[in-house]
């Protein structure tokens, strides 16, 4: 047993949340040599890193902005920075969910394993990497669940989908893996609309505001020739679980990326059309594409997420989209869509 577990089970006396709360101020008592500011969601963000390693891990994946209000300092950290295996529950292959006296803990193994933990009472949050790495699709979504938590007692909502601007509003694309959202939000950005995100975006349930979380996209080794101009000559290609992805980060955009008022929910899919094709689809259609992998991604609080999910759901139209089979056809039909409503 390490002396930090065998620590751990001394302060057994001492709730879960408390010992959490103790490490994270442990962490925040020691300067870092790396700090940004980026903007996610509604939220500002005050980002340090342990080394100039994990900034350039996790950097290029955040909308970087001035240091204005900041809603939560979080720190990513390696084993190597802090001992934190106290905190890593016995039966370590298994996720473990902590909410407890305003703190919100989650442990994520597998391969390579993650703890982020944030006090949201002091507004203080960690990314604990005990391998010093992380999986790529982390890298591009970094520490979403302690955003997620930052929003449990507010109208917003991180909803798995992606999320492109036109003059004539916002559409939300909402479904599945390998449904087309990526090639849509891209194909859109590459005719000049505003970008938002192709994973994760954050939406209003109250008012159908969108706004991006992350400047990043993850693209198939298929669309490379399509979206050349997003990938620079230095653009990581990572290969988990035989799953190949460009990893871009879309930085360079400047104010194109950015939010606004939905006017649309469009759920891709792939029908056999050449050009591009809508149908009329219902809010619980938008609701299925929306909620599994919200829900399976972003640990607690399963009813609220569903009744946000709900909400979001219905404050705008709701449309299947084939999108075809030349991508550069969808930026005119979707705007055409738009502009019929």
């Amino acid at each position: 047993m390490t002396p930090a577990r065998k620590a751990g089970r001394c302060a057994s006396l001492m709730k879960a949340s408390g010992l959490i709360r103790q490490e994270i101020a442990a962490i925040f008592a020691n300067p870092v040599p790396v700090e940004a500011h980026a903007r996610c969601g509604p939220f500002g963000l005050r980002l340090g890193f342990a080394s100039q390693d994990l900034a350039d891990m996790f950097l290029p994946a955040y909308i970087r902005s001035g240091p204005a209000t900041i809603d939560l300092d979080l720190r990513f950290i390696t084993a190597a920075h802090h001992d934190l295996s106290a905190l890593v529950p016995e039966a370590a292959e298994k996720p473990r969910l902590l909410i407890e006296d305003g703190i919100y803990s989650v442990w994520q193994p597998a391969v390579v394993p993650v703890l982020y933990a944030v006090d949201l009472t002091a507004r203080r949050g960690i990314a604990w990497l005990p391998k010093g790495e992380a999986p790529p699709w982390i890298r591009s979504r970094p520490a979403i669940s302690l955003i997620h938590a930052m929003m449990h007692d507010t109208p917003w909502c991180a909803v798995h989908g992606a999320a492109v601007g036109h003059d004539a509003g916002f559409t939300l694309l909402a479904g599945e893996g390998h449904s087309g959202k990526t090639t849509a939000a891209l194909a859109c950005t590459k005719a000049g609309w505003r970008y938002a995100g192709d994973d994760f975006v954050a939406v209003n349930s109250a008012t159908g505001q969108i706004e991006p979380l992350f400047c990043s996209a993850r693209l198939r080794p298929a669309l490379v020739e399509t979206f050349q101009s997003f990938i620079g000559e230095t653009t990581a290609v990572s290969d988990f679980n035989g799953e190949p992805r460009h990893e871009l980060s879309l930085a360079d955009l400047g104010d194109r990326i950015g939010g606004g008022k939905l006017r649309a929910t469009f759920i891709p899919r792939r029908r056999g059309a050449a050009t591009p094709e809508f149908a009329p689809a219902k809010q619980s259609d938008a609701f299925r594409a929306l909620l599994p992998t919200t829900a399976y991604e972003l640990p607690g609080w399963p009813n609220e997420i569903a009744a946000k999910v709900a909400k979001i759901a219905g404050l705008a139209p709701v449309f299947f989209a084939d999108t075809g089979t030349a991508p550069m056809q969808i930026p005119a039909a979707f705007a055409h869509q738009l502009e019929r409503l």
